[in-house]
């Protein structure tokens, strides 16, 4: 490269030459000689001076900013994209073998019971069909049971629908017989949990409906079963004496129920006698519902039942309220 100092020497020294023929006779041809060293010259220093102004730099022609290289290639493709936020899981194509459980037994389902069988066991406390008592008297009932009871709430079957007050069970939605007199219920009207008795003594119904045992059938016997539903009536006569208490039946399974084994409807019947009997001696009333809802095959019917075989969806509260309004005591 020709810079401008360079430039400057060159051309006193061309001048220099060009003064030589005529000082030395060296004629014409040799001046052309020299004109042409000087115009190749002068080519060589604007090419350079051009380059210069285009990409300014240090002075070596150079640009300070490099030009980035084309990228030729493609990058290398995948199979399939990669989603880090998927986690890949091996998927087993043949399960190991699992042994087969030991199939349970059918069980019978009893013929369906004869309201008559309740009157010979209960004469005082059976309560007989009558004419319909009507809404008002199921207004005035509160109903204290199991989960089979706590699904009039849900189902709105009674006044006020999810939020009556004429509900009492465990907040759990359950209560076990043998436990009832110590179990504590959610009383509705302050959200407290107390016992049954001392609800009772709170509230003071004018009546109650109790629907326990079908938790019990399967371990308690009959005197244990008598004996704590006999204990829990002592309690909420002290309590209220002015309540009127019917014990109700126990509802009947249906076929597709998968405990048969321990609770089923040979055992709900016996236990149904027992209830009876109970009523009986503690001077309560007794009320079947169980015959209302099972059918000729012995079974709950599948249309009265939530699908798990033992709790009762709308139609089968339906069939038992209108028992009890059918059923009024006297």
């Amino acid at each position: 490269m020709i810079n401008k100092p360079m430039a400057k020497y060159i051309a006193v020294s061309v001048s220099c030459l060009l003064l030589l023929p005529v000082l030395f006779g060296c004629g014409s041809e040799s001046a052309d000689v020299v004109t042409e060293i000087i115009t190749a010259l002068d080519e060589q220093i604007e090419a350079e001076t051009v380059s210069a102004r285009e990409y300014p730099g240090d002075g070596s022609g150079a640009g300070s900013a490099e030009i980035p290289a084309v990228q030729t290639e493609k990058p290398p493709v995948t199979d399939a994209p990669v989603d880090p936020n998927v986690v890949t899981v091996s998927v087993q194509t043949q399960p190991p073998a699992q042994e087969t459980p030991a199939q349970e037994p059918p069980v019978q389902a009893p013929p369906a019971q004869n309201p008559t069988d309740y009157s010979a066991i209960a004469p005082k406390a059976f309560l007989a069909k009558t004419e319909d008592a009507g809404q008002e008297y199921i207004d005035n009932i509160i109903f204290v049971g199991d989960s089979t009871t706590y699904g009039l709430k849900p189902y709105k079957m009674l006044k006020d629908g999810k939020e009556t007050k004429q509900v009492w069970t465990p907040k759990s939605g359950t209560l076990t017989l043998s436990y009832a007199t110590i179990s504590k219920i959610v009383y509705p009207d302050d959200g407290s949990e107390i016992t049954i008795a001392e609800a009772a003594k709170l509230k003071q119904p004018k009546m109650m409906v109790l629907t326990l045992g079908v938790n019990g059938v399967s371990f308690m016997e009959e005197s244990f079963f008598k004996s704590e539903y006999a204990k829990l009536i002592a309690l909420i006569k002290e309590a209220s004496p002015d309540t009127v208490i019917i014990l109700q039946s126990i509802f009947p399974v249906a076929k597709n129920y998968t405990s048969l084994s321990q609770i089923n409807n040979t055992k709900i019947s016996a236990a149904n006698k027992w209830i009876a009997a109970v009523a009986e001696s503690e001077g309560v009333y007794f009320l079947d519902t169980y015959s209302a809802l099972v059918n000729a095959e012995g079974w709950l019917p599948d249309e009265y039942q939530n699908g798990d075989g033992i709790h009762l969806n709308t139609a089968g509260f339906t069939v038992e309220l209108n028992n009890i309004r059918t059923h009024k005591v006297p």
